[in-house]
C-alpha cells in the first residue's frame, strides 16, 4: 500500500498538473503580468519605471501571442528533424539488441554462475548507456528554422566563392 501510494501520489499529481497547465487554468505569466502593471503603476517615475514598463510590455505581447496562437498554428511551425529522430530509433534498436543479446548469452551460461552474473551486469550497462544515447538524442527532435537558414547561406556562400575560384582559375568572365 505504501509503495503504491509513494509512487502514485506524485504520478497523480504530475498528470493533474500536466492536464491543469494544458487546460490553462492557471494562467502564470498573465497573473505575473497582473503583478508587474500594478507595481509599474504604483511606482515614482524614473528611470526604474521606464524599464519596468518595457518588460510589461514585452510580456504582454508574449502573453498576447501565446493566448491568440492555436495549437494548430504552433504545431504547423514546428517540423522534426528526420536524422535525429533516425538517430535515437538507431540508437535504440542497436543497443537493446545487443543488450538483449548479451542478457541471452547469460541466461544460455547458468553453468558458469560468474559468466552469468557477468554478461547479466554487461548487459545491463548496455542497456543504460543506449537508454543514455537516446535521451541526448531525443532532446531536441525538432529542426531550428533560424539554424538551418545560416546554414543554408554559408553552403550558398562557400559555393559562390567556390565558382569564382573555378572561374578564375580558368580565367573565365564573370
Amino acid at each position: 500500500m505504501v509503495s503504491i501510494l509513494s509512487v502514485g501520489l506524485p504520478a497523480i499529481g504530475a498528470l493533474v498538473s500536466a492536464i491543469v497547465s494544458f487546460i490553462g487554468v492557471l494562467p502564470g505569466s498573465e497573473r505575473r503580468l497582473h503583478r508587474l502593471v500594478s507595481i509599474h503603476n504604483e511606482m515614482p517615475t524614473g528611470e526604474g519605471k521606464a524599464a519596468l514598463e518595457d518588460a510589461v510590455n514585452e510580456l504582454a505581447v508574449r502573453t498576447a501571442r501565446r493566448v491568440v496562437s492555436t495549437g494548430a498554428e504552433r504545431r504547423e511551425r514546428r517540423k522534426l528533424d528526420g536524422g535525429k529522430v533516425g538517430f535515437a530509433i538507431f540508437t535504440v534498436l542497436v543497443g537493446g539488441g545487443v543488450a538483449w543479446g548479451i542478457w541471452f548469452l547469460g541466461s544460455l551460461a547458468h553453468a558458469l554462475p560468474v559468466l552469468q552474473w557477468t554478461l547479466w551486469v554487461i548487459a545491463t550497462l548496455v542497456t543504460l548507456v543506449t537508454t543514455f544515447f537516446a535521451a541526448i538524442g531525443l532532446t531536441d527532435l525538432y529542426e531550428d528554422p533560424e539554424k538551418d537558414a545560416a546554414n543554408k547561406a554559408k553552403r550558398e556562400a562557400a559555393k559562390k566563392a567556390r565558382d569564382e575560384a573555378r572561374r578564375a582559375a580558368r580565367n573565365e568572365p564573370v
